[in-house]
C-alpha cells in the first residue's frame, strides 16, 4: 500500500477544513414577511413527525424561528399565495404546505407561487389558536396584524389568487372537509372554489357577499380588495392530525395551483 506524502495530506486536510467553513447556498428563496411571530415549530410533535424529513424541511423550520416565512417558487407573471397556519392549532394544512414546498423545490412552474406554511410559527409551536389573545382569522382587516400582512403582500405583488388552508374540528364550523368562497364582489372566488371542490372531493360552501358571514377573515378581506380568495378546510381535531387529513389538504393545494394554471 502506497503512503500518502505528508505534504499532500496536509493540503487535503486544509482544503477540507476550508470547504466545511464555506456557507452552503440556500435551497429556497426565503423572506421573513412579519417579525415577532417566530417559533420552533419542530417542538410540535405532529409538525415534526408528519412533515417530510428532508433538508428542505429543515430549512423551512429554521426560517420559521425568525418570524413568518414566505417561500417563493418560479418567476412568472401569474402569481398566487398559499397560506397555512393562520390558526396554530390547525396542523394538517401546515404539514401539507411543507410537503408542497418540498414538491415545488426545483420544479419548473408556470408563474410564481408564494407559500406561507406557518403564518404564526410561535402559535404552531405550541398548538395555540390565538395571536395576542385574538383570532387571527377575524382581524385580517386590521393593519399591523399577521393576517393583514398577507393582504398587503398580495396587493403589492399583483397576486391573482389567495388560498387560505385550514382544518375544522368535528362538530365545529364548518365541521367538514370543504371549500368556502363568496360570489360578491369577486365571482372568481366562486369559480375557483367550484373547481377545487370537484378536484379534491370537498364540499362547496359559498356565501353570497364577502365580509357578511365572516368579517375580518383573510379570504373575505382579500375578496373585498378585489383579490380572488378561497378558504379550504379539512376535518381534523384541533391540535392533532386526523388520518388522511394531510393528504386531503395537499390535494386541495394542488387543485388551487392547477386551477390557476401554475402546474
Amino acid at each position: 500500500m502506497r503512503k500518502v506524502p505528508l505534504k499532500f495530506l496536509t493540503i487535503l486536510i486544509t482544503l477540507a477544513l476550508f470547504l466545511s467553513s464555506v456557507p452552503v447556498a440556500s435551497a429556497l428563496k426565503t423572506e421573513i414577511i412579519y417579525t415577532g411571530t417566530g417559533g420552533d415549530v419542530s417542538k410540535n410533535y405532529y409538525i415534526r413527525h408528519y412533515s417530510p424529513h428532508t433538508s428542505v424541511t429543515s430549512e423551512v423550520f429554521q426560517a420559521a424561528k425568525k418570524g413568518t416565512p414566505m417561500f417563493t417558487f418560479g418567476n412568472g407573471s401569474r402569481k398566487v399565495i398559499v397560506v397555512a397556519g393562520v390558526h396554530g392549532n390547525e396542523l394538517p394544512a401546515s404539514i401539507a404546505a411543507v410537503k408542497l414546498i418540498n414538491y415545488l423545490s426545483g420544479k419548473r412552474i408556470n408563474g410564481t407561487v408564494y407559500v406561507v406554511p406557518f403564518l404564526i410559527p410561535s402559535s404552531t409551536a405550541r398548538s395555540s389558536r390565538y395571536w395576542n389573545g385574538k383570532n387571527p382569522n377575524s382581524i385580517a382587516n386590521v393593519r399591523g396584524t399577521p393576517s393583514n400582512r398577507i393582504v398587503q403582500v398580495a396587493a403589492s405583488r399583483g397576486v391573482c389568487a389567495v388560498g387560505d388552508f385550514h382544518s375544522t374540528r368535528p362538530g365545529g364550523v364548518p365541521g367538514k372537509t370543504s371549500i368556502l368562497c363568496t360570489r360578491i364582489p369577486t365571482y372568481e372566488s366562486y369559480r375557483m372554489a367550484s373547481y377545487m371542490s370537484r378536484y379534491s372531493g370537498s364540499a362547496l360552501i359559498p356565501s353570497q357577499v364577502a365580509g357578511k358571514d365572516y368579517p375580518g377573515a383573510l379570504e373575505d378581506v382579500c375578496n373585498l380588495a378585489g383579490i380572488p380568495a378561497v378558504t379550504a378546510e379539512v376535518r381534523s381535531p384541533h391540535g392533532s392530525v386526523a388520518s388522511g387529513s394531510v393528504t386531503k389538504s395537499y390535494t386541495q393545494m394542488i387543485a388551487f395551483l392547477k386551477y390557476n394554471g401554475i402546474i
